[in-house]
């Protein structure tokens, strides 16, 4: 299956940010305008869009929600929506107005049987269980509370019908130095869900790296900083991983040939 590369689009008091490692102290403002940086996107060959909501992810108010009612209205792209998204009536608002897929993670862990309601109500397909992982545990709340094993915590929630997990390791996100593809194939391998990465893509060897080593249930992999940096464009790299394909299938070629 091939890789999905899906831009992301944080936002924190109505700004376009990064937060390095998590740290809302360590913040990059980017000053863009989503709806046309998402519209380029588009042309460069995305499908989906990953828009975090940190200041839902961190308890504050909604200074950020008019971008992201905009991106959905705005432009063709399927939004998958993470941060603050921590009831039921969360979730239902998110759809209502277009959200294509939720992530959540702080649900799942403090009320975990409204979870359970809204994979029957939602189905698997439109929620994604956030397993974010700092230092080998579970981060929440805006990855301020630690909450337990990852592994385990994704098991449990594949055994009760969850299909999708966003996996973040907290201490590369931002940085640039490269994803942590052992950590979350860990994951995909223990819960048998369909995982995508996050956190550390830097430059186009992270990319190449991650279409080398596609572990069984890698889905795709979410692009930030380094696209907001022009460290690569979104068609750069969605070249080098057809790049990629088509060495498979000529090598794949030569040794049925042989």
């Amino acid at each position: 299956m091939a890789l999905e590369l899906i831009p992301s689009l944080d936002f924190l008091q109505g700004q376009v940010v990064r937060l390095i490692q998590g740290d809302p102290r360590r913040r990059i403002v980017y000053e863009i305008d989503p709806v046309e940086q998402a519209l380029r996107w588009a042309e460069e060959g995305a499908r989906w869009l990953h828009v975090v909501h940190l200041d839902g992810a961190f308890g504050a108010g909604g200074a950020s929600a008019t971008w992201i009612v905009r991106l959905i209205r705005e432009t063709p792209l399927a939004i998958q929506l993470g941060g603050g998204l921590r009831t039921l009536e969360d979730l239902e608002r998110a759809f209502e107005l277009g959200v294509r897929r939720a992530v959540v993670g702080t649900m799942a862990v403090r009320d975990p049987a409204a979870l359970e309601i809204a994979l029957a109500r939602f189905g698997p397909e439109r929620l994604v269980l956030a397993v974010e992982v700092r230092e080998g545990q579970l981060a929440v709340a805006g990855w301020q509370e630690v909450a337990g094993d990852p592994l385990a915590f994704a098991r449990k929630w594949a055994a009760r019908g969850v299909r999708w997990v966003l996996y973040t390791s907290v201490l590369r996100d931002g940085t640039l130095t490269g994803p942590d593809l052992k950590g979350a194939a860990e994951v995909a391998r223990t819960a048998g869900v369909r995982v995508l990465v996050s956190g550390g893509i830097g430059d186009l060897s992270h990319i190449e790296e991650a279409g080398r080593h596609a572990f069984p249930g890698m889905a795709g992999l979410i692009l930030g900083r380094a696209l907001h940096e022009r460290r690569f464009t979104l068609r750069e790299a969605i070249a080098r991983l057809r790049d990629l394909e088509g060495e498979d299938h000529a090598t794949a070629r030569l040794s049925s040939a042989g």
